[in-house]
């Protein structure tokens, strides 16, 4: 059936849906760079972007199944969520379905988009490459998590090549280690086969995300950080099913744990 709808799909979104998107978020950026970012006004740097995010799932016909997260997020409580990355719309997802106002640890490359780079910048969301000192990047997320707010980061650090979970990056559990804050495993499932990396039109599919149980900090070291990057990669791994694919997690000692 989906094959049969396919071009109907791909008519719609020529037609309305990324035209519609484009506008949305135009408006969106606008209104977070202005209110959020210039005036400071509390929380509209969190709540555009939420009715933003959701206006696109809408308009993409994405039925998105949200799994624990009432279990597992408390209200009060911030968290450093930690997700796979499976393709474009994970952005969307999570921003409209993880219900905290939160932060993101990005690319730097997404500063030059249009409207959107100026106003992620002006409201305190985190760019990095590899020539970012890593003690900056360590600050800037201790000082979002003291804020009270959330952050949100992608642990491979980049979409999936073919769907699959990849190895994890270290620089989600460094910032836990040192800021003792817990991280909440999230699954994407569903996400890359909307829009895969280097493919130009979306195709509809359904997306469950599912929370796991928040993982405590157990010290403050080296192997903290061992031990929040191997639990947390093998919750979404189990839920994707995919735990018996084995990548060597363990960097070499001299591997920058934010850009290796």
């Amino acid at each position: 059936m989906r094959k049969i709808l396919h071009p109907f799909y791909i008519l719609y979104q020529i037609c309305f849906a990324w035209w519609a998107t484009l506008i949305i978020t135009a408006i969106t950026a606008t209104i977070i760079w202005i209110f959020g970012g210039v005036l400071k006004i509390k929380n509209m740097d969190y709540y555009p972007a939420w009715i933003w995010c959701r206006l696109t799932c809408l308009i993409f016909l994405i039925p998105v199944k949200v799994v624990d997260r009432e279990k597992y997020v408390e209200k009060g409580k911030n968290y450093i969520f930690v997700a796979n990355h499976q393709g474009m719309f994970d952005i969307f997802i999570l921003y409209a379905f993880i219900n905290k106002n939160f932060k993101w640890m990005m690319k730097d490359s997404l500063r030059k988009v249009p409207l959107l780079g100026i106003a992620c910048e002006k409201t305190d969301h985190i760019y990095i490459n590899r020539s970012t000192p890593q003690k900056d990047i360590l600050r800037k997320s201790l000082k979002v998590l003291k804020e009270g707010k959330s952050m949100t980061i992608f642990a491979e650090g980049t979409r999936s090549d073919n769907g699959h979970l990849g190895r994890f990056k270290k620089g989600a559990f460094a910032v836990a280690n040192l800021s003792q804050k817990p991280i909440v495993p999230i699954a994407i499932e569903g996400a890359y086969d909307i829009l895969p990396k280097n493919c130009k039109v979306a195709h509809w599919s359904p997306v469950t995300v599912t929370f796991h149980k928040p993982i405590e900090c157990i010290g403050r070291n080296s192997d903290n950080v061992d031990y929040l990057l191997d639990e947390t990669r093998a919750a979404i791994a189990k839920t994707l099913g995919e735990e018996h694919i084995n990548i060597r997690q363990t960097a070499d000692k001299d591997e920058n744990p934010i850009h290796n």
